[in-house]
């Protein structure tokens, strides 16, 4: 059982790996499954044996990818801040480690981003600016605060991956940090303007 695990593990290795690869050449869009068995020289009735399509294989990757950060948050325990958000320079540190990964997951040359990426930092980013402000009268403005803060987050990540800008991830996120998270508060504090 065990090789027979691992040949499993090799060959869904070898086929996110070309996912990875052809993503980041020439979007994911354009790759077809014909594309990524080439690249990982592999048959069409294996790549089937193991994934209905490429969408079932992309979100393996995504799933794979986020691992190590969803475990990393959860044994570091991180909590809301009144002072910045907690879990975006673990965001930023995994980025640069797995930096090829992230160019082809989040970047390529479409920028499309896959909804799990997006969804998992939506949700930290809501709940900590829920857990941190401790109240929001309007539910749209906790909506638009996420979707800034999480728009800011992928084009500032993009940058600095795409120009290899020699900033360490402490350094771009203090900065992120700084241009972000204060203004966001500021306005989520802000009393509502009854007269809209």
């Amino acid at each position: 059982m065990g090789s027979i695990d691992r040949r499993v593990a090799r060959t869904r290795g070898l086929l996110q790996q070309a996912l990875v690869k052809l993503t980041a050449e020439k979007g994911y869009t354009a790759v077809t499954v014909e594309d990524i068995c080439r690249q990982a020289n592999v048959g069409r009735s294996t790549f089937y044996t193991h994934y209905p399509d490429k969408d079932c294989l992309r979100k393996a990757a995504i799933e794979d990818h986020l691992k190590p950060l969803q475990s990393r948050n959860t044994s570091l325990g991180l909590q809301p801040s009144t002072k910045g958000f907690s879990f975006s320079r673990s965001v930023f540190e995994h980025a640069l480690a797995t930096r090829a990964m992230h160019r082809a997951l989040i970047g390529g040359t479409k920028r499309e981003t896959p909804e799990e990426i997006h969804d998992w930092i939506s949700q930290q980013v809501r709940r900590e600016l829920t857990d941190s402000s401790g109240h929001h009268e309007s539910r749209a403005e906790l909506e638009i605060a996420t979707r800034f803060v999480v728009g800011a987050l992928l084009e500032v990540m993009h940058w600095w991956l795409d120009h290899d800008a020699n900033i360490s991830p402490a350094d771009i996120d203090r900065t992120f940090q700084k241009m972000v998270f204060d203004g966001v508060q500021t306005a989520l504090d802000a009393p509502t303007d009854a007269g809209g």
